[in-house]
């Protein structure tokens, strides 16, 4: 399967280790040199990941990770506005079949999810674990 995703922060920098290590063809698009440092240098240098450095949501970094081919695009940044920019052009734009945005805010969920983009919120799913963990009350 081939994946992209937008953001090597902790979170795209754990899913690209574990996609690439999966056996699954991974580019990382990222605009800053210093958060590459997130990604596994080995996994890079032996061409597991596909590192490119650039704006995510920008024509020229999607297609030089190969939007036009992916299965899935995910949008992992730290920045609302860029991954749903970027979700909605790999969806609407390079008809990627499936599409993930994480976002902070809730708000955003509904707009997305009626887009054909699957949200996903850090907030939500600590919470849901959490509260996974508290037994039933009485």
């Amino acid at each position: 399967m081939k994946v992209v995703i937008m953001g090597s922060g902790r979170i795209g920098a754990r899913v690209a280790s574990s996609l690439s290590t999966d056996g699954h063809d991974v580019s990382v698009i990222e605009p800053n040199r210093r958060q590459v440092m997130n990604l596994p240098r080995s996994l890079i240098d032996d061409g597991l990941i596909t590192l490119v450095i650039g704006d995510g949501s920008g024509s020229e970094a999607m297609l030089e990770a190969g939007i036009e081919d992916a299965d899935v695009f995910l949008a992992l940044s730290g920045n609302d506005a860029l991954n749903g920019l970027a979700a909605q052009k790999a969806k609407s734009v390079y008809r990627t079949r499936r599409v993930v945005c994480r976002v902070k805010d809730e708000g955003l969920r509904e707009l997305y999810t009626s887009l054909g983009i699957t949200v996903t919120s850090p907030t939500a799913l600590v919470a849901d674990v959490i509260l996974q963990t508290v037994p039933d009350m009485p």
